[in-house]
């Protein structure tokens, strides 16, 4: 059974099931979905008519005419001049939206943070966006016909891992998804959903990637590569991890680190005890980042995940909920905090959060839409009217990894405690918690993990 998916009693388990789907339904948006620990593995057989795309869609791609993301080949920016800010582009409207930051402390201290743009930067990064798809992309998934890209598919990139295009070439391919109304059956109806057209496009996405573009352009050796996902699109990116990585591959020679928010990875409680294979846990051989201390060098080549919560104190996510609970005894879902992971603590450290979250700015937000591109998905945000890109809490939240047992099993999650202001009323009894800002919560511990995983990996090949 996958980690993601659930098997909840008859009576409480449909109630629970109807809560989510309602949920979801509610939501109406995207990035907010369960996801199952592997796509291709673990769902039904597929039922689509799809076949393999002619060529991937890509969103983003060094060095392709008009890139959304701003980068030549070398990941340098394509448009601009030497002193000008950088920015990304709509593809719609054909706006730049810049990435700076604007600080706000808990003393009130307000501050601009420019956003540094990349100079040659030596990691890719291969990204998943989640879902937000409402329909299928196409309408009709008949054979080879391509997905489109839209500006949904930019916002919640740029919400969520733009900012690591200071350190990484961004890769981001349009794949055909699960969309939401599918999920929301899904759920209700006890049933799997089928992912595995997605999870097609993202494995054919990075053989091209891997064929055709992880050969630096100077140097012509492999690049280190970091896979970026969430929800839906972890979903994905673990199923391409189990077929590509989780084993002695030359792919995992280049992998840096893989980030798998939202998207339930599941552990043994004590590593090791089970024998091999182990078909409760997510991956055989690919380990968590863990890190002792402070003098313990930085972890490569392993797992970064977390579901985000804002519980009230003492309490775990609802038996029901969609993130964090285990599917088979003696495991768990993974947690790794990315601020407890830079200090050299435990995970169960209650540390502070670097949080950025995204202006109606950055989504193009109106007076009608003040949300913009992502009206759907941030139902219930009020996000800040900044003439920058982000608005940066450094102090505002801070984040523990907890895990709790109880009659329904384990729930393991990223505990977030503060900032009620910045998130909708009822986010802390939510069965989805804070997923869809899972990456805002701590992306600027993310974003500087990302740079020092990376260095680490440089210096050690």
């Amino acid at each position: 059974m996958s980690a993601g998916a659930r098997t909840p009693g008859s009576r409480t388990g449909l109630r629970g099931r109807v809560a989510s789907a309602l949920s979801l339904l509610t939501l109406l948006g995207a990035g907010i979905v369960p996801a199952p620990a592997a796509a291709s593995a673990n769902s039904s057989a597929s039922s689509s008519a799809a076949l393999p795309l002619a060529s991937t869609v890509w969103l983003c791609r060094p060095g392709v005419a008009a890139n959304p993301c701003n980068q030549d080949l070398s990941g340098n920016p394509q448009r601009g001049t030497a002193g000008t800010p950088f920015t990304q582009r709509y593809l719609g409207s054909g706006h730049d939206v810049t990435l700076d930051a604007t600080t706000i402390t808990t003393a009130g201290a307000v501050s601009v943070e420019p956003f540094t743009a990349p100079a040659v930067p030596a990691m890719d990064c291969f990204s998943v966006y989640p879902t937000v798809d409402l329909t299928p992309n196409p309408l009709l998934q008949l054979g080879s016909l391509p997905p489109v890209a839209n500006d949904t598919h930019l916002a919640v990139t740029l919400t969520q891992v733009a900012r690591f295009s200071r350190l990484c070439r961004m890769f981001v391919p349009v794949y055909r998804q699960a969309p939401l109304l599918n999920l929301a059956a899904g759920v209700l109806t006890g049933t799997s959903t089928d992912y595995s057209t997605g999870a097609m496009d993202i494995a054919n996405a990075w053989t091209d990637y891997w064929d055709h573009f992880n050969t630096d352009p100077v140097t012509h050796e492999r690049r280190g590569v970091i896979l970026l996902g969430h929800s839906q699109g972890s979903a994905d990116l673990i199923t391409l991890l189990q077929q590509r990585f989780d084993g002695d591959t030359a792919e995992r020679e280049q992998l840096v680190a893989a980030y798998l928010l939202g998207g339930n990875v599941q552990v043994a409680n004590e590593p090791g005890a089970a024998p091999a294979p182990d078909p409760a846990s997510t991956f055989q051989d690919l380990p968590s980042c863990e890190r002792s201390s402070t003098s313990a060098p930085m972890p490569t080549g392993c797992i970064v995940a977390y579901s985000s919560y804002a519980s009230p104190d003492g309490q775990a996510p609802a038996p029901d909920a969609l993130f964090g609970r285990n599917t088979a005894p003696d495991h768990r879902i993974l947690c790794v905090n990315p601020a407890a992971l830079l200090a050299g603590s435990a995970s169960d450290a209650a540390l502070p959060l670097d949080a950025y979250l995204p202006t109606n700015r950055l989504l193009e937000g109106t007076v009608v839409l003040p949300n913009g591109h992502l009206s759907l998905v941030l139902s219930g945000f009020t996000l800040q009217n900044r003439p920058t890109g982000f608005v940066r809490y450094p102090d505002t939240l801070t984040g523990q990894c907890r895990v709790q047992s109880d009659g329904s099993g384990t729930a393991s999650w990223l505990q977030v405690t503060g900032g009620a202001a910045l998130f909708p009323p009822g986010s802390s009894t939510s069965g989805l918690g804070l997923h869809v800002v899972d990456y805002n919560v701590a992306l600027g511990d993310l974003t500087q993990l990302a740079a020092q995983q990376s260095q680490r990996w440089t210096a050690t090949q």
